[in-house]
């Protein structure tokens, strides 16, 4: 029975282990190539593909294989996903035959996808370039034809739109058509509650959201959306554990992991928050939000030689962003190291010169080196820029 029962654990362990790596070779190989390092992705995934065939795994492949012309190629993973997998290798195979030219094989796999439960929205597949070649065809204006969308999906996307580009007006004109023609639906609640959060009504879009998503295999999409709510009413916990929830089932965007570290940072989780911000650089190195977080992090612990390897490969990678500097000149003013603040927050208003903070931190850190006439200058800046607490440094060190 011992023996039965340490099988079964390693074997658990092995199928978790296992997953794991699927994950992160999935979020590995997806940023590298959107970084144009399309060998690295393809290595990325091959290695984990011919250990254990996924369909998932053999999609991104294939797009891969695609976005770097090798439509053959492509063309092979497509199909052993969609043997893998009924209906998930259609969309690919569709691009793969438009690449082509061949407008007649192109729409019957995009027909025989539009069928299926993997079905792209209309907006997504009419902004996916692999198709402008046939978008002239014969073949393409008669599959469009056919209206394959319901009105509530045109409705939310109308929506999304509208929310994307700030018309709060017209988001809220078209969720009332919605809601007067499909009253009582998921997809009206939903978007009802994205219209609630855009206006700053987290609570209300919160009490919406909730029940869509009590299911596991609710749509990403609302489990993102109730997150983003609970941030917004100051739930930083319960939106910590709804990224949690994501990154549990494979989200495949590693940027997950570093909202989640946000929110567990503002809920005064520290450390899972780092370790969350860790893994997102593993995947993302070059990412000037992580690093300038990660190293503010350990600045505001007062773990300032834990902070700077962050702030500094910040500025070697992006030197033309002035929050780069601040950042660094922050982690020197809050372990008293004011001449090198001062080099720092000076850099940063050479890129920014209007930043009210910047130049409040950079007067504070040359009154503590002794150059007050100098400080002066950028206290006054600070304060007519709008920053109140620039006047307390005033009164007591600039007015004679």
């Amino acid at each position: 029975m011992k023996k039965r029962v340490v099988l079964l654990i390693l074997i658990i362990s092995s199928q978790l282990v296992a997953g794991q790596v699927r994950y992160e070779s999935l979020l590995r190989a997806r940023a590298l190539s959107e970084r144009g390092e399309g060998k690295e992705a393809l290595a990325t995934l091959s290695s984990v593909i011919s250990a254990a065939p996924d369909a998932d795994l053999l999609l991104l492949r294939g797009d891969i294989q695609l976005k770097m012309q090798n439509v053959a190629l492509a063309k092979s993973d497509f199909m052993a996903a969609e043997n893998l997998k009924q209906g998930a290798g259609l969309y690919g195979l569709a691009k793969c035959a438009a690449a082509g030219g061949d407008a007649l094989a192109a729409t019957s796999y995009l027909e025989a996808h539009l069928k299926t439960p993997f079905k792209k929205s209309e907006p997504e597949i009419m902004l996916d370039d692999a198709f402008s070649s046939i978008m002239s065809s014969a073949e393409w204006r008669s599959l469009w034809k056919k209206d394959w969308y319901k009105g509530f999906e045109r409705k939310k996307w109308e929506i999304d739109l509208y929310l994307r580009s700030g018309r709060l007006d017209l988001a809220g004109e078209a969720l009332d058509e919605l809601s007067s023609s499909y009253a009582g639906m998921p997809v009206t609640d939903f978007c009802k509650a994205r219209v609630l959060s855009a206006r700053g009504q987290y609570r209300e879009a919160s009490a919406l959201l909730s029940p869509l998503t009590t299911s596991l295999d609710a749509p990403p999409e609302y489990v993102l959306a109730l997150a983003e709510a609970r941030a917004g009413e100051g739930d930083y916990y319960s939106s910590a554990l709804l990224y949690g929830r994501l990154i549990s089932s494979e989200y495949p965007d590693a940027v997950i992991f570093l909202r989640r570290a946000e929110m567990l940072l503002k809920a005064g989780d520290r450390n899972p928050a780092k370790d969350d911000i860790k893994k997102y650089l593993e995947i993302e190195p070059d990412s000037f939000e992580a690093l300038g977080l990660l190293g503010r992090t350990y600045a505001e612990e007062g773990a300032i030689f834990e902070a700077l390897p962050y702030l500094n490969i910040n500025i070697d990678r992006h030197p033309g962003k002035a929050t780069a500097f601040s950042l660094r000149g922050d982690a020197w003013l809050a372990a008293r190291s004011w001449t090198m603040a001062v080099e720092d927050y000076t850099m940063s208003l050479d890129l920014d010169p209007n930043s009210a903070t910047v130049n409040l931190n950079l007067g504070v850190a040359l009154i503590n080196c002794g150059r007050e006439d100098d400080a002066c200058y950028y206290l006054r800046k600070a304060r007519s820029l709008g920053e109140k607490n620039a006047t307390q440094y005033l009164s007591r060190h600039c007015i004679r």
